[in-house]
């Protein structure tokens, strides 16, 4: 974290000395991240509330293509809300920046729930026309841009710095577990309860995570001072990002991944549907392998600090790892390299994540997380469309390899030329496990660079 004076006051109590752990006095050990009330509540709220929305977009996803029997009609359904995330995710951190995140959030997702009990009702009345889910996936996607940069600031408020890397480990594995339950359950609630249903239990699910946003104690918070000098800008955070070599660094490693690691899942479901069709069920076993990969990714991050040279030793691996998937013949072979690829997965979203914000100054975390949320979805959403036309072309195998290799060579790439530069360090620590450690230069005002005057005052 960046120290630096602050001489404003933080809207709410609880805050820490900049530069400290969380607020954790020094000499003193950190409880576990749920051994304290507001996580347990924030966790409890977010495995519901998720479950419902993975749940609603997969029944989406099926009732779409029902309604339309056209391909193009999903894909715009699909990527609208992607679209408009894009579009106002600025916007986002600068409401994360400029207002409590509590009270942003509680916003957001009452908008959500709203959103999703109108498009239940007119599902269940059987009046849901195509045109309905398109604005409703453009509503969506314009609420999220507000809400997802201000979730990566609550999580640092609730857990603190001190356990911010188990808060974002444990938010991944919600995150990727929730998907896996919601695909299993809802074709099985689809035919229970029907589309209405489903949408309409989704509506429900958010007032879950609106009960653990009330019952929330703000005094408990890990809330820092924050400095008064001026409003917040967007261009005041892309300044402090390129001023910041760590942030830049951490930057060009989630836009490659953004761009060229995330079309696997994709890939894999033409993979499975073209060669091996005839192993029922393929698909959803070679996913389930990625979630156990995740959780133990999980677990090691839980247990082990992640720095600068893990992330890229992650990236690294990753791209060697979804080479390898490509040339993978069968079922049992994929499903072997894919466990490692779960792990690899999680290991560098929570870290980058955790590491992007430990090196933010408070008053640009919403602004610069959402940097890092355009960068990589604009990524995701490029990468995807490139992968999806070399699958057309050569066959989904070439497209993986060509993911893989091009996120190897390119962190590679970056790596060797800010070691020439002196920009970097790499060497091999002796102990009884040599390892690698990789350091930016040292800067005269510190461990990380800070920025100019103007920009730290966000003038």
């Amino acid at each position: 974290m960046t120290g630096g004076t602050t001489d404003g006051t933080a809207y709410g109590t609880g805050g820490a000395a900049p530069g400290s752990a969380g607020g954790a006095a020094p000499g003193v050990r950190a409880r576990g991240l749920l051994a304290s009330r507001n996580p347990r509540f924030y966790y409890a709220g977010l495995i519901v509330s998720q479950t419902g929305t993975n749940t609603q977009l997969v029944a989406l996803g099926w009732f779409t293509y029902r309604l339309s029997h056209d391909a193009v009609v999903l894909g715009v359904v699909t990527a609208a809300p992607i679209f408009t995330m894009l579009l106002f995710s600025q916007v986002g951190g600068l409401a994360a920046d400029r207002f409590p995140p509590r009270r942003v959030l509680l916003c957001t997702h009452t908008l959500l729930a709203l959103a999703a009990l109108l498009l239940g009702l007119l599902a269940h009345s059987g009046s849901l026309a195509v045109w309905h889910l398109v604005v409703s996936a453009l509503c969506v996607g314009s609420i999220n841009a507000m809400g997802l940069p201000t979730e990566q600031v609550f999580v640092s408020e609730v857990a603190g710095d001190a356990l911010l890397r188990q808060a974002v480990t444990l938010n991944n594995v919600i995150l990727n577990l929730s998907l896996v339950v919601g695909s299993a359950v809802a074709g099985p609630l689809m035919g229970a309860v029907g589309l209405g249903g489903v949408v309409l239990l989704n509506g429900l699910s958010y007032l879950t995570m609106l009960t653990a946003l009330l019952l929330i104690r703000p005094a408990q918070l890990h809330v820092r001072p924050r400095r008064t000098v001026g409003r917040p800008r967007v261009r005041g955070a892309w300044g402090y990002v390129r001023h910041s070599p760590g942030l830049t660094l951490l930057l060009l490693v989630i836009g490659t991944v953004g761009l060229f690691g995330t079309s696997l899942p994709s890939m894999l479901l033409l993979l499975t549907s073209s060669e091996l069709a005839g192993q029922a069920g393929s698909y959803g076993i070679l996913l389930a392998v990625i979630s156990v990969g995740s959780l133990i990714g999980a677990w090691l991050t839980w247990r082990t600090k992640v720095v600068l040279g893990t992330v890229l030793v992650g990236t690294l691996l990753l791209g060697i790892l979804e080479l390898v998937t490509a040339a993978m013949p069968t079922l049992l072979t994929l499903g072997m390299v894919l466990l490692p690829v779960g792990v690899v997965s999680l290991v560098l979203r929570a870290g980058l994540l955790s590491l992007a914000q430990l090196q933010t100054l408070p008053e640009f975390r919403g602004r610069v997380m959402a940097i890092f949320q355009l960068v990589y979805r604009s990524g995701w959403f490029l990468g995807t469309l490139a992968a999806s036309w070399m699958a057309q072309t050569w066959g989904p195998r070439p497209a993986i390899a060509w993911g893989g290799a091009a996120v190897t060579l390119a962190v590679a790439a970056i790596v060797v030329v800010m070691t020439v530069f002196r920009a970097m360090s790499v060497s091999m620590v002796k102990r009884r496990v040599p390892r690698v450690s990789i350091a930016l230069a040292p800067d005269p005002e510190g461990r990380h660079r800070r920025p100019p005057r103007h920009l730290a005052a966000d003038s």
